[in-house]
């Protein structure tokens, strides 16, 4: 996979985890850009499963990105409901990218992040 076809996938994938409800404010996030224009990044993205060195999960914990509320409630935005080869794959892209850029994946997850963020908020179109 290309950097530009995970940020595909990844999009496509977390425009699929709107509308998002706030559980303390009951503010309602309509979209990806919505959620990024009305929320801050806590830390880096994290693979739960990387942590624990697993390449290949069958049982996937997954990957988070935590934000802040305008309230200040954490919330979470995650892989879940990601089938599992496309996950296997995003997984070894970020395994070569973190070989290629000599970084951690929550570095090179920061920056796909990143990447995901500046397309959405820009409008581009997914495809």
């Amino acid at each position: 996979m290309t950097e530009a076809e995970v940020i595909v996938v990844m999009r496509e994938h977390l425009e699929g985890k709107f509308p998002k409800k706030c559980s303390l404010c009951d503010r309602t996030y309509t979209n990806l850009k919505d959620y990024l224009l009305h929320t801050s990044h806590v830390g880096p993205p994290k693979s739960y499963d990387l942590e624990l060195g697993i390449h290949q999960p069958t049982q996937p914990i997954g990957t988070a990105s935590l934000a802040n509320c305008s309230c200040g409630n954490t919330l979470a935005i995650d892989s879940t409901g990601m089938e599992l080869p496309t996950m296997w794959r995003l997984m070894a892209w970020l395994m070569a990218e973190t070989v290629r850029r000599g970084q951690k994946p929550a570095v090179v997850l920061e920056a796909l992040r990143a990447a995901i963020d500046r397309a959405t908020l820009a409008d581009q179109p997914i495809r």
